[in-house]
């Protein structure tokens, strides 16, 4: 597994939430499949936010 996990039900289940998550709030794409890819739009600064 890419992520150094266990492939075990709680431990998918665990990371799938957590990708859905970061999903909903554009830092990941959810893709067609199933799969997840990096989001497509500019990525937060170290502090989390725009400089604006």
């Amino acid at each position: 597994m890419v992520l150094g996990l266990e492939p075990t039900p709680a431990k998918t289940k665990d990371v799938w939430s957590k990708a859905k998550r970061l999903a909903e709030r554009g830092r990941l794409v959810h893709e067609a499949s199933g799969m997840f890819s990096a989001g497509r739009g500019p990525a937060a600064g170290p502090g989390g936010g725009s400089s604006a």
